[in-house]
């Protein structure tokens, strides 16, 4: 019997009332910090550690698209892994409030060896729990 496929990890997060720009609604570069803040929250979910535990990985890109403003209001993000290379990932973000899509995001992020600073395969360990999260 197959398994069933993996889920989005989800969570909730609050946008301070100082997030706001003059314009009523959050700064654009606040946005890229709120699917920093869900990638994080999913990789202590599905790692059980910090980014950085197990050596340093670096973000190399971020492509965002900006499909509706945020608002004051609580943000659902949904993040998954998107694509796997043989020293980086893809993490793909989305940020919705009251059920509309506002945010999309990407990023490209780089498993570094410790002492060299240069790209170094992921562990068997690591791509494991990737490939657990994968949805293409």
């Amino acid at each position: 019997m197959p398994s069933a496929p993996p889920e989005k990890f989800t969570t909730s997060i609050e946008v301070g009332w100082s997030d706001q720009d003059r314009n009523g609604h959050v700064n654009n570069a606040l946005a890229v910090t709120l699917l920093e803040e869900a990638r994080v929250r999913a990789s202590r979910a599905w790692m059980g550690t910090t980014p950085e535990a197990g050596g340093p990985r670096v973000v190399r890109t971020v492509d965002v698209a900006f499909d509706h403003e945020l608002r004051y209001a609580p943000v659902l993000a949904k993040v998954w892994i998107s694509h796997i290379g043989r020293a980086s990932y893809m993490v793909a973000h989305e940020l919705y409030q009251d059920g509309v899509l506002c945010v999309r995001g990407d990023s490209v992020i780089v498993n570094l060896d410790a002492e060299t600073r240069r790209p170094t395969p992921l562990s068997a360990d690591i791509r494991e729990t990737l490939e657990s999260v994968l949805i293409l």
